[in-house]
């Protein structure tokens, strides 16, 4: 099955705004049960995920300026439901593994996307976006251990480790 770039690019698109989306409901429920640390977590997680999104817009306006809005495309990495997440965190560490997962499965799917792209400028887009993916998970477990370190982290532990 090929698939092409402005396909994988309203996927994109659409998953960044989810993700958005989910990242700001987990931190209100994570703000309302007390969570303080893991709600500023996934309210940097969403501020990353909406310069994604914007990035994936621009890309798209200037590769393909008379395309639709990128509705209802959806590819599977990201789409849970809040409630069942939070109802299984036992704390920060527990969040920055739901995000790792995302960021694996992220990578997975661009990853498979490069084989079925016809376009060699389609092929470069998905592997720079799989790279991204990847970064992102590597960038996840060195929180992880900064958590196990220090026992929290804050904004700028983001940054420290190269998640601005």
């Amino acid at each position: 099955m090929s698939i092409s770039a402005e396909q994988v690019i309203n996927s994109a698109i659409y998953n960044e705004k989810l993700a958005m989306e989910h990242y700001a409901s987990l931190a209100e429920v994570l703000k309302k049960a007390g969570d303080a640390s893991a709600a500023r977590f996934f309210e940097e997680q969403g501020k990353r995920e909406k310069g994604h999104f914007n990035s994936l817009m621009k890309y798209k306006e200037k590769m393909f300026p008379d395309s639709k809005v990128a509705v209802g495309e959806t590819i599977s990495w990201i789409t849970r439901e809040v409630t069942d997440e939070v109802g299984s965190l036992a704390g920060l560490d527990d969040a920055l593994k739901v995000v790792e997962e995302s960021e694996k499965a992220a990578e997975k799917f661009y990853r498979g996307a490069i084989d079925g792209a016809e376009e060699q400028e389609a092929r470069i887009l998905f592997e720079k976006l799989a790279d991204d993916e990847a970064r992102h998970g590597r960038i996840m477990g060195r929180l992880r251990a900064r958590l196990e370190e220090k026992g929290s982290i804050e904004p700028p532990d983001f940054a420290d480790l190269g998640m601005d």
